[in-house]
């Protein structure tokens, strides 16, 4: 409970015992009393019974129990109670909101304890009179308490549950995050891994053709530059979405881990893109297409490009020379990419270069294939890679929505 609310609820017992304290006072200066007697002794009691009140929220049953001995106490005396009995029944309530239903009953069978032992003194029609008014009163106090305490702890239940659902709330949120970053890493190696490998291996056939072949070294240089420019227009993108902020996220919408900028996302549409950047490096790339080519979605598209692009690497790091098959089989709800290479030199003219990248990142092709996992299992497809003679085969199959427009992609 917030300092306001118990600043408010302490005033509001401070206006009840100053009531009941007031109305006794009321009542034994207005009653009948012989001169020189001591009419206010009774206030020595009725005003610390009241103020019991003070301290009903912590205390219910020590308020109600003193509260009705002073009262059954001046009922014996004569002495006029003048609203200690309705100081009894915020008692009783106070019990009841703070207690189960045998305590309600309880303190309703304590209370009515009070008339019971006026009504030996009362005649027949008016001791019937009190008893079911004092019964009508309690069970009206008792139902009022116990709604309240369904209410109270109506209220307790549901700000425990806004209060979960707000750790949730931040926990999705940084799950999200770790996703998001995962994905963004994901994105940063096969950009650069790719690209540096192409870049090693076009820097080492331009210079071992420098001299035999100037035109032909000219000729890989400008392809090495072109492949520099597009690297850095990738990560230079991925960099743009790590600095939007984070106004532009809408707060209601949940976080979707394949999601992917449509815009400038690659796709299949760039597999002869790709290979072409790779031709002249040893391999003999070929590509076959099966069935209609189709909008496959940023999603899917992107994560069907990156396994090529995985691929690719690979071949590019552990063979000199050989060839390698692009297979894009489209069929109605999948589509199936397989990539197989067969090497006839792994030592050729460009090892030495490709020794140098596989020793600066020789296990780049097994995180490679656990980030492709990862990206495939999201999507709901599978993916295999292993070693076939002289060679390496990958094969994945990547789910498509069935009414996704043919010839698009």
């Amino acid at each position: 409970m917030s300092n306001t609310a118990v600043s408010r609820a302490f005033l509001i017992d401070l206006g009840l015992v100053s009531a009941f304290a007031g109305s006794h006072l009321l009542v034994l200066v207005l009653g009948p009393h012989a001169p020189g007697t001591l009419w206010w002794w009774p206030l020595l009691l009725s005003v610390p019974a009241t103020a019991t009140l003070l301290v009903r929220r912590y205390l219910p049953w020590s308020g109600l129990v003193v509260l009705l001995a002073v009262t059954i106490g001046f009922t014996w005396l004569t002495v006029p109670v003048g609203l200690l009995n309705l100081a009894i029944l915020v008692a009783v309530y106070s019990v009841c909101l703070r207690t189960g239903l045998a305590g309600a009953v309880g303190a309703a069978a304590l209370a009515m304890l009070w008339p019971a032992l006026r009504v030996p003194a009362m005649e027949v029609g008016e001791a019937v009179f009190e008893i079911v008014g004092s019964v009508v009163n309690l069970v009206m106090v008792v139902g009022w308490g116990r709604a309240m305490r369904m209410k109270h702890r109506q209220a307790d239940q549901l700000t425990q549950t806004i209060a979960l659902l707000d750790r949730t709330r931040d926990q999705l949120a940084t799950e999200a995050a770790t996703v998001e970053r995962s994905r963004i890493a994901r994105e940063f190696h096969d950009i650069v891994s790719h690209n540096l490998s192409v870049v090693a291996l076009r820097t080492g056939v331009a210079r071992s053709l420098v001299d035999r072949d100037p035109e032909h070294a000219r000729q890989t240089l400008g392809e090495l530059e072109r492949t520099s420019r597009t690297a850095l227009d990738e990560m230079r993108h991925l960099l743009g979405v790590l600095r939007e902020p984070a106004e532009t996220v809408r707060a209601d919408s949940a976080p979707d881990p394949t999601d992917t900028d449509s815009r400038s996302a690659p796709g299949l549409h760039q597999v002869d893109e790709l290979i072409e950047s790779v031709r002249g490096t040893g391999v003999v790339w070929r590509i076959d297409r099966r069935g209609v080519p189709r909008d496959l979605g940023a999603a899917v598209g992107m994560t069907a490009y990156r396994i090529v692009q995985e691929a690719v690497t690979n071949v590019l790091k552990h063979a000199a020379s050989g060839n390698a098959r692009v297979l894009l089989e489209y069929g109605s709800t999948t589509v199936r990419i397989e990539v197989t290479n067969h090497v006839t030199d792994p030592c050729g003219a460009a090892g030495t270069q490709r020794g140098t990248a596989e020793e600066h990142d020789s296990h780049s092709t097994g995180h490679g294939l656990i980030g492709l996992r990862e990206r495939v299992g999201l999507l709901g497809g599978t993916l295999t890679a292993h070693p076939v003679a002289k060679g390496f085969h990958l094969s994945a199959v990547l789910p498509f929505p069935e009414t996704s427009d043919p010839g698009a992609n």
